[in-house]
C-alpha cells in the first residue's frame, strides 16, 4: 500500500505539479515584459534593444504549440499559447519602432518571414504531404522542428555566457531571471521524463542547465558594486523588458528615440 502511494505521489508532482509551475512561470516571464515594452512604445523607441529574437519567440510557441495538437497536451498548448501572443505583438510594436528603412528593420522583416515560412513548410509537409503518416512520423517530424528553433532561441544566452568569461564580470546577467529559467527548465524536464519525451525533456535540461550555469556566473563574477542592475541588452529578449522595468530606464533614462545606456544580456 505504502509503495503505491508513494508511486501515486510521484506520479502527481511529475505529471501534474511539474507542468503546472512550468505554466506558470512561462506565463508570468511572458507577460512580464509587457508593461516595459508599452513604455517604450509611448517612449517613441527600442532604446539598445535588438528585436531579432521576437520573431523567434512566435516561432518556438507555435512550433511547441504544433507539437501539443499532436501529442494532445493541454500543458504545453496553454504554456505557449499567451507566449505566442506576446511574441506577435513584441514583434508588431518593435517593427512600428525600429527606424524606416534601417537595418534593424529590414533584419526584423528577413527573420520574421523566414519564420512563417519555417512554418507555412512545416503545416505543409505535417498537414498533407505526411498526412497518412503513423502518429509517431508526424511527432517526430515536429518535436525536431521545434528542437532546432529552440536552438536559435538558445543562441542568446550562450554569446552572454562568452561575454561574462571574457569580461569577469555578470553585470549582463539577471539573478532572478537565471533562477526562474533553471525551475522553468527544470519542470518542463520532470514532466518530459514523466511523459517519457525526448523532444521535451531534451531541451528543457539544456535551458535548465544554461540558467545554473548563469547563476554560477554570476557568484564567480559578480557584476560592478557601484551599478548592481543591468543594463539593457544589444541582443534583445523578453528578459530585457523585465530588466528595463526594474531599473526603470524607459521612463527615466530612455527619451523618444534615445539609446538607454549599454550592455548585453541575451536570454529569450
Amino acid at each position: 500500500m505504502a509503495a503505491s502511494e508513494d508511486g501515486s505521489a510521484k506520479e502527481i508532482v511529475m505529471k501534474i505539479v511539474a507542468p503546472s509551475l512550468g505554466f506558470v512561470l512561462a506565463n508570468v516571464m511572458f507577460f512580464s515584459g509587457v508593461p516595459a515594452m508599452l513604455r517604450c512604445k509611448r517612449a517613441g523607441g527600442l532604446g539598445d534593444m535588438n528585436p531579432m529574437p521576437f520573431p523567434v519567440v512566435m516561432a518556438n510557441c507555435l512550433a511547441w504549440i504544433a507539437y501539443s495538437l499532436i501529442i494532445e497536451d493541454y500543458f504545453l498548448f496553454f504554456s505557449n499559447a499567451p507566449g505566442c501572443m506576446v511574441g506577435v505583438y513584441f514583434t508588431l510594436v518593435a517593427y512600428g519602432l525600429s527606424p524606416f528603412a534601417s537595418k534593424m528593420r529590414d533584419a526584423l522583416e528577413q527573420c520574421l518571414m523566414g519564420m512563417v515560412f519555417a512554418l507555412l513548410a512545416l503545416t505543409l509537409y505535417v498537414g498533407i504531404v505526411a498526412r497518412d503518416e503513423p502518429t509517431a512520423h508526424k511527432k517526430t517530424t515536429v518535436g525536431l522542428f521545434a528542437n532546432a528553433v529552440l536552438l536559435v532561441y538558445y543562441a542568446a544566452p550562450l554569446s552572454t555566457v562568452k561575454e561574462v568569461l571574457a569580461t569577469r564580470n555578470s553585470k549582463s546577467l539577471y539573478f532572478p531571471i537565471a533562477v526562474a529559467n533553471t525551475v522553468n527548465g527544470t519542470a518542463w524536464f520532470v514532466y518530459g521524463l514523466a511523459l517519457e519525451d525526448p523532444y521535451i525533456y531534451a531541451p528543457n535540461a539544456v535551458g535548465a542547465t544554461l540558467g545554473v550555469l548563469q547563476i554560477g556566473l554570476i557568484v564567480m563574477f559578480p557584476g560592478a558594486k557601484h551599478d548592481t542592475s543591468p543594463a539593457p541588452s544589444t541582443m534583445g529578449s523578453t528578459s530585457d523588458l523585465l530588466m528595463m522595468d526594474a531599473q526603470g530606464v524607459v521612463e527615466g533614462r530612455l527619451a523618444p528615440g534615445g539609446v538607454a545606456a549599454g550592455g548585453a544580456e541575451g536570454r529569450v
